[in-house]
């Protein structure tokens, strides 16, 4: 999940090479995150609780020289799809708050009894990926060089999203990192709406997206996209994800905002 976490979801201030990092309280609107907000949500397929999922944000540090910050997430299968099959995905990120890229990934995912663990290490054009396999505990590394291209974790992409401000209408493209694939995301603006919520009405900016598998050349596979999706926002200053709608053959999939926090 973009979005995903549970609510016990902790994050922190990253950490320079000679020690803690200086806190600095300062909002970093221009990337889309508020340091120390915390959200929680559920998630839902054809109307259905299927999942739990929370998000939080660190403080403003510095991490190998540079302005960063830490998110992390946390997501699980919960109610009647728990029943059937355990799934847990954990996420660290830590973005640089100059460039809005992701410089560190870490993740750790959970299907019934097998456990993968991934990190990231992005330098300029180039990420240095590990990860393990519980069934095959022996680590493997590959690299990915991204060339010219501005690539993007979950986390990193969609607090692009968040700060994006862009007339109706306007439509771009950010490629994201999922697992050991590449996509583009194609998304557009439509404009304002207001949508109920289990936090009341709300006024919100509303956008419609569509994910495509990449080639390792940011050649899209097909045409045809394997997601489209819609992301309502809240029309304030913070832009806190308010709901997200994939549309799937089982039925549509619907994170929505159970809470939020911030200092």
């Amino acid at each position: 999940m973009a979005l995903a976490g549970c609510a016990a979801a902790d994050a922190t201030t990253p950490q320079s090479a000679g020690g803690k990092a200086t806190v600095v309280q300062t909002a970093t609107n221009e990337v889309g995150i508020n340091p120390g907000e915390t959200m929680a949500f559920e998630v839902r397929i054809a109307g259905v609780l299927a999942g739990e999922a929370a998000l939080a944000v660190g403080d403003i540090g510095e991490f190998e020289g540079k302005r960063a910050v830490v998110v992390k997430s946390r997501a699980n299968t919960a109610g009647a799809a728990a029943l059937f099959k355990r799934i847990v995905d954990e996420a660290t990120t830590v973005i640089d708050l100059d460039t809005g890229r992701p410089l560190q990934l870490e993740t750790f995912v959970e299907q019934n009894n097998k456990k993968t663990t991934a990190t990231a290490r992005f330098t300029g054009s180039i990420a240095d990926v590990t990860y393990t396999r519980s069934d095959d505990p022996q680590p493997r590394n590959y690299k990915i060089n991204f060339g010219t291209q501005t690539v993007h974790d979950t986390h990193s992409a969609m607090a692009q999203i968040r700060g994006w401000k862009p007339t109706p209408g306007t439509a771009r493209s950010v490629f994201v990192v999922g697992g050991r694939r590449l996509w583009r995301v194609d998304v557009k603006y439509l404009g304002n709406e207001t949508i109920g919520t289990e936090l009341g009405n709300r006024a919100t900016v509303k956008f419609e997206g569509s994910s495509f598998r990449a080639k390792s050349n940011f050649e899209v596979e097909s045409d045809k996209p394997a997601r489209t999706f819609t992301v309502w926002l809240s029309d304030d200053a913070d832009r806190v994800p308010l709901k997200v709608v994939a549309h799937t053959e089982i039925g549509d999939l619907t994170v929505a905002l159970t809470e939020y926090n911030r200092p």
